[in-house]
């Protein structure tokens, strides 16, 4: 497949992708994600473990946030975590509470999608989706490769963006399905399913016999909007 070098493509906003944010909106906390509403100590927690994150190459420890803020004690900061964890700015492990296994868009585990970024203040990091993966440049404002994969044939996709602009893609046809099917919280529902497809023609062999899903195919500059969207103002005070 065809790789295309030097190019500048910007994010693209379209009726498909509007829907997609306005549907999002309607099922989750989205003032929430960007701090609006919590209280001050909340939103402290909230931006600490964001910008953390891509300083460790992974996401704090519960103990590690103890130490950063003194100022409460175990109990008050579970709460906080809990109020998080509740409006989905981050997910804790299922059964103890006790681990932040996700702080979108970063992942507390290996995914298919490695962030390497092009600057010494942040460390490799892996994002919880596909989409998560395209807003992290915005985030942080700063340049980066996303190594990921096709989910149907497995062969690299690999994405360079500089000044918020893709300007390397390893497959010119590279497309993202966007699935809908939101439960419980996105860490266990959608992000597992927003993945990279090396071209439409592998997303169809993949999604050949398979159970019909609620969802959209985009292309990769729809997808960048998305990203855009999700993450460009997460650190916002």
């Amino acid at each position: 497949m065809k790789s295309i070098n030097n190019v500048r493509i910007k994010p693209e906003l379209t009726e498909k992708a509007k829907k997609i944010y306005q549907a999002a909106c309607s099922l989750e906390d989205m003032d929430g994600k960007f701090g609006k509403g919590l209280s001050k100590d909340e939103n402290s927690m909230r931006h600490y473990i964001l910008s953390q994150s891509p300083i460790l190459g992974r996401i704090p420890s519960i103990e590690e946030i103890n130490k950063e803020f003194t100022q409460m004690n175990q109990e008050e900061i579970q709460v906080i975590l809990n109020t998080l964890d509740k409006i989905d700015v981050i997910h804790l492990n299922e059964e103890s509470k006790t681990k932040i296994v996700a702080a979108y868009p970063f992942s507390g585990h290996k995914t298919a999608h490695l962030i390497k970024f092009r600057t010494n203040e942040y460390k490799d990091i892996y994002s919880m989706c596909a989409v998560d993966a395209l807003g992290i440049s915005f985030m942080l404002n700063c340049d980066l490769s996303i190594n990921s994969k096709c989910l149907q044939c497995n062969d690299e996709v690999k994405i360079e963006i500089e000044d918020n602009e893709i300007v390397n893609l390893n497959h010119e046809n590279v497309v993202v399905w966007f699935d809908m099917e939101y439960s419980c919280c996105a860490a266990t529902s959608l992000c597992k399913n927003i993945n990279f497809f090396s071209s439409p023609h592998h997303f169809k062999e993949w999604q050949h016999n398979k159970p019909t899903r609620k969802g959209s195919l985009l292309q990769i500059q729809e997808a960048f909007y998305l990203g855009k969207l999700y993450f460009e103002k997460r650190l916002i005070l």
